[in-house]
């Protein structure tokens, strides 16, 4: 079987450079390979996070160092494929909905959630689809 991403157990033991010479920060990088770690040795038990509604499942992935809201709704959305979350601290999110909504300024966390509701429970469609299309303007698709 493929995978679209190396196993936890492949990752535990990298070291923060190798990926960081994928293009990550020092601290992204710091915080994939300890999640790794924590999914390894069972501290985070993925199985269980299905199991648990949205808050809960960002307050227990938030417990790894160098994991913030941002990154575990993400994981949420994209890792759990639960379609009724929205990053909405992710900045370029935050850009394409000031676009798509032509407000003023970035719109604030609550403000994102309060934009999206309308599309719950597909919300992380549109968040995709808003990434896709602003890689499809800048010429990346």
């Amino acid at each position: 079987m493929r995978h679209a991403f190396p196993a936890a157990a492949n990752l535990a033991d990298v070291g923060e450079e190798a990926i960081r010479e994928l293009g990550f920060s020092r601290q992204k990088a710091r915080a994939i390979q300890q999640l790794a770690v924590h999914v390894v040795d069972t501290s985070v038990d993925l199985e269980r996070l299905e199991g648990l509604n949205n808050d809960q499942a960002v307050a227990a992935l938030s417990r790894v160092h160098g994991i913030g809201r941002w990154s575990a709704e993400y994981v949420l959305l994209r890792g759990l494929g639960r379609l009724d979350t929205f990053p909405g601290d992710d900045v370029g999110a935050q850009n394409n909905l000031q676009r798509l909504f032509h407000l003023a300024g970035k719109p604030t966390y609550d403000r994102i959630q309060q934009l999206t509701s309308p599309w719950r429970p597909y919300e992380g469609l549109v968040y995709f689809h808003l990434l896709l299309d602003k890689l499809r303007a800048n010429g990346a698709l």
